[in-house]
């Protein structure tokens, strides 16, 4: 028998008397759906309105709402003809110079509406087209030899402070603002001869060695974690320590660290935070959009860290375990002003330097699944490591299991500080903790 089609608000007769608008039901309460007007005739974002009656009450039926769509039609109708007068229409210019299509492009943003935020946010590709040593003299002279050589130039510039090569995550996000500012050149001012295809072949970010995870040798955690120490020893505020050790002992993802609660918003709220009560660590991962559960009977060192941590703060005033996912301002150590020389940038920059290697936040999580894949801690349960980490099952057996032998001793350990070999490093810290007062300084801003 086939299947009842599902009504969608937008019939032809719906659209025949309210273009442009949709009613929708949205579990009981019923919305109109529309996209604003921009200049030119072009569509933009997304909107949508809950239908109220002249007293303020839901309207509760769409043949209720029916007037409200015809009246929302007829607005969108006089904006569209209002702004028909305002579209901006360059002449074409295949001529046109680099600051030109640079000007030109910055102001069609502002014309849509851009942020300055977000106008200068693409303003950063523009500082690597500049410094491009091979940069073509005109745009029109653009090949895609010439965008595979800027994407390959980007891919290979040092970090300005670390010398360190740039995240592929940045360099993805320079490459895709230089696409959008190429194709608007082709677009409004055909100065850019290359179709969109060609210019999203040639700005492909290039591939960086191998995508195997990276497993850090037990000797390389205790100085991670013995350098943190050390750091917070020597600067005011400085508390990475924990969150090193957090991170390393749940395998959690840094955001996942950040947004870590000492107790929940509201009951049932898609956040992460502490049993204490019930033996456990509940993880919301924004990824994948579930949570999860990490136990502490396997973890005591973890359970007693954080509430060693909880102790110490006013979880009222303060309710993230470390500190909430508002950034602080980067900088350097010894700089004046406030929240200055405490972000966890600089911190991590301080341990990499002091460990003399380069390791990324990711690459303890991987550690951390290899470790426990391949101990008899969870044997051949390795359905709740995966679980318990937010990993696929089969991403965890492909790359993780089998691939890495532990020493015997921490393969068959009964918790994870022992599997990783860490657990006299975290008892020191433990130890030098206790009877340690005042108000615990945060990595990271205040909610």
């Amino acid at each position: 028998m086939p299947r009842r089609q599902k009504p969608r608000g937008y019939s032809p007769k719906a659209r025949e008397a309210h273009p442009g608008v949709t009613i929708s039901n949205e579990r009981g309460v019923i919305v109109l759906r529309w996209r604003e007007e921009l200049p030119g005739g072009r569509k933009g974002r997304r909107r949508k309105e809950v239908v109220k009656d002249a007293a303020g009450r839901l309207v509760l039926t769409r043949s209720g709402a029916e007037a409200h769509a015809v009246a929302k039609a007829k607005e969108l109708e006089r904006d569209r003809i209002a702004l028909k007068g305002t579209d901006h229409t360059d002449e074409s210019d295949p001529g046109a110079s680099w600051d030109k299509l640079r000007t030109e492009h910055r102001e069609q943003l502002r014309r849509k509406g851009k942020s300055e935020r977000t106008v200068d946010v693409y303003d950063q590709a523009w500082l690597f087209v500049d410094a491009w040593p091979s940069r073509p003299m005109l745009p029109k002279l653009l090949s895609l030899k010439a965008l595979e050589d800027f994407a390959a130039f980007v891919a290979a510039k040092p970090h300005k402070d670390t010398g360190a090569r740039l995240s592929p995550h940045y360099v993805a996000l320079v490459l895709r603002h230089f696409k959008a500012l190429l194709n608007f050149g082709r677009r409004r001012l055909k100065c850019v001869r290359l179709d969109a295809e060609t210019v999203a072949d040639g700005l492909t970010p290039p591939v960086r060695g191998t995508t195997e995870p990276v497993v850090l040798p037990t000797a390389k955690l205790k100085a991670i974690l013995d350098a943190a120490a050390t750091r917070d020893v020597e600067i005011d505020g400085s508390e990475v320590f924990p969150l090193l050790a957090f991170l390393i002992l749940t395998g959690c993802r840094r955001g996942e660290a950040e947004r870590l609660r000492w107790s929940p918003s509201k009951p049932s709220a898609r956040e992460s935070w502490p049993d204490f009560d019930g033996g456990r660590l509940l993880i919301y991962a924004g990824k994948t959009s579930r949570q999860r559960v990490v136990p502490f009977d396997n973890r005591p060192v973890l359970r007693e860290l954080l509430l060693s941590l909880r102790k110490r703060v006013d979880v009222e005033a303060l309710p993230f375990v470390f500190g909430g996912a508002r950034p602080l301002a980067i900088s350097k150590r010894g700089e004046t002003g406030d929240e200055r020389g405490r972000s966890l940038k600089r911190a991590l920059y301080d341990v990499r330097e002091a460990t003399g290697a380069d390791w990324a936040l990711k690459d303890l999580r991987s550690t951390t699944a290899s470790f426990l894949a391949n101990s008899q801690l969870y044997g051949s349960d390795l359905y709740s490591l995966a679980g318990q980490l937010g990993h696929d099952y089969a991403v965890l057996v492909k790359h993780y299991a089998g691939h890495f032998t532990l020493p015997p001793r921490q393969a068959h350990a009964q918790t994870v500080e022992e599997v990783l070999g860490i657990e006299k490093i975290l008892e020191a810290w433990q130890n030098q903790q206790a009877g340690r007062g005042g108000k615990l300084h945060r990595l990271r801003g205040r909610a």
